[in-house]
């Protein structure tokens, strides 16, 4: 089949020879391999080597595995910065660390990045090469594959996309869902899913994440500088990427906002350096004004105890990140779309509102209902930052009118979780 690599051709020319020289040890000696019966009790490899939102996502898989196989065994590779994620996750019975270098967002040079590479694929190989798996699925369409790993361990049926080389390791070469790109990541999940046997929609996926029992309020608090008020609401202005970001000024604005229309408390969070300078900006223009409510829990909370906070949060305010896609799972999330769309739209179990600037998704129809999409050419103006001081202080009195340029789906009733 003819491939269609993902990347600039400074990348995908690299992809092509590699895969000139794979193709002809495949035909003539990797293809021949016994792969055997697929066991009535399977045991899954699932490979995603990107970040903590796909990591999470993923996760999403697992129940719906066992729902078809309930006995199936469901081993992961994954990224050491994805160990928060899976590390209490029940459906998991081995985490393969392997921390690919074109995912790895590390401050160290490109040479160290693919060291650690070689280092977390040596300490991996004892594992992969003992077990056999019926099914191996990797779910990344762009960036690091996983697919190196399979001459080193035996799987009987393997299925993944063929956008960055390496495919013909795989039984299944697997186009993407849409050529035009816009499609939802979960499409691309769907279809392996497919390819064993199983059959879901996006629609009926029901998000989870399993919280470690010893985690209380009263833990949580004893970190805190400031002791924790309800009612209250969660700010994450960070995300992986940079460009994603928004401003101080837009921060403090609708926080300055919140808080003197409301009664509620706001909690900042973040694990970077980047978010921390962010909530220093914020805090310097509303500590004195309001010292008690807020909270600054950058860098001192884990993700376990910020997935705790948000099961007592009345809203979350996120960017297109994993925290987005962690807060929706259990309270009311506002997010913002800086540089991406439909691809990443959230799977909530709680309403969300959501602003973007992704042309490619104008006016599509999502189909999880409880998702409320605002189109919006500009992101840092008046018009958002009132909408999302309304939709915070006075519940279901957003207006929205056609001059400010922003596009609203009307909202459907809250699909059942």
């Amino acid at each position: 089949m003819k491939r269609h690599y993902s990347g600039t051709p400074r990348e995908t020319i690299p992809l092509r020879i590699l895969d000139f020289f794979i193709d002809i040890y495949v035909r003539w000696f990797y293809r021949k391999r016994e792969k055997g019966a697929i066991a009535a009790t399977p045991k899954v490899l699932i490979a995603s080597l990107g970040h903590m939102g796909d990591a999470l996502t993923v996760s999403y898989l697992f129940p719906i595995i066992r729902e078809k196989y309930p006995n199936a065994i469901i081993d992961i590779i994954s990224p050491s910065w994805c160990r928060a994620v899976n590390e209490h996750n029940p459906y998991i019975r081995h985490i393969l660390v392997i921390d690919h270098y074109l995912s790895n967002r590390s401050k160290i040079s490109w040479w160290q990045k693919v060291k650690r590479h070689y280092q977390t694929f040596k300490e991996a190989l004892p594992v992969l090469r003992r077990e056999e798996y019926d099914f191996y699925l990797d779910v990344r369409t762009s960036y690091g594959v996983s697919h190196f790993v399979l001459p080193f361990t035996h799987v009987k049926r393997a299925v993944g996309f063929n956008r960055r080389g390496m495919g013909s390791f795989l039984d299944v070469e697997l186009e993407i869902p849409r050529q035009d790109g816009n499609y939802h990541h979960f499409e691309a999940y769907a279809a392996l899913l497919k390819e064993i046997g199983i059959e879901v929609k996006l629609e009926d996926v029901v998000p989870y994440f399993p919280i470690d029992k010893a985690i209380s309020s009263r833990s949580i608090e004893s970190k805190l500088a400031v002791k924790l008020l309800k009612p209250y609401i969660l700010l994450f202005p960070e995300t992986g990427e940079t460009h994603r970001q928004m401003s101080n000024s837009f921060w403090v604005g609708i926080l300055k906002e919140v808080l003197l229309k409301s009664d509620y408390s706001v909690v900042l969070c973040g694990q970077t350096d980047l978010s921390a300078q962010i909530i220093n900006g914020i805090r310097q223009a509303t500590e004195a004004q309001f010292p008690e409510r807020v909270v600054d829990a950058s860098k001192i909370l884990s993700i376990q105890e910020l997935a705790f906070l948000s099961t007592q949060a009345d809203y979350a305010l996120t960017l297109d990140s994993f925290p987005e896609h962690l807060c929706c799972i259990f309270c009311e999330t506002i997010t913002i779309y800086k540089a991406s769309g439909l691809p990443f739209f959230p799977i909530a179990n709680h309403p969300v509102l959501l602003f973007h600037t992704h042309v490619l998704s104008k006016g599509v129809d999502y189909v999880r209902r409880n998702v409320k999409v605002m189109y919006c050419e500009k992101l840092e103006t008046p018009e958002v930052s009132r909408i999302i001081v309304e939709k915070i202080t006075t519940e279901d009195k957003v207006d929205v009118a056609p001059r400010t340029g922003i596009s609203v789906i009307p909202k459907h009733p809250q699909e059942p979780s």
